[in-house]
């Protein structure tokens, strides 16, 4: 992989990083204004957890997915980008324009899905 392709990963996953990081925070700021306020009936209160409670499943999952985007910038400066982590073959560049913190090529990733790795 080149320089100028490299660089390209970069900045998508900076990009993604910091929105993600946004989503997040706002997130947060969302639940802190809601938490405060205490709903007038039961099923108010009800709605109001579920809403909080689908608000934490998304940032845990958008966490997950900073984490993986970390990562992969790590691999970048370690020249490791674009090698899959299980079988050092390259990762397919199809695969890294859909998923750029993408760790594994297409047929260790179905090897992982599975649970065979």
């Amino acid at each position: 992989m080149n320089k100028r392709q490299l660089e390209r990963y970069r900045k998508q996953l900076l990009a993604k990083r910091d929105e993600l990081l946004g989503r997040v925070k706002a997130a947060r700021s969302s639940e802190h204004e809601t938490s405060g306020k205490e709903a007038p009936d039961l099923g108010d209160r009800a709605l109001s957890t579920v809403i909080r409670d689908l608000s934490y499943q998304l940032t845990v999952g958008e966490r997950d997915i900073v984490r993986r985007i970390d990562l992969a910038l790590d691999r970048i400066d370690k020249k490791e980008y674009g090698t899959c982590v299980e079988c050092d073959k390259k990762v397919q560049l199809g695969r890294l324009d859909a998923v750029p913190w993408a760790r594994h090529c297409i047929e260790c990733q179905e090897l992982q899905d599975r649970g065979e790795i």
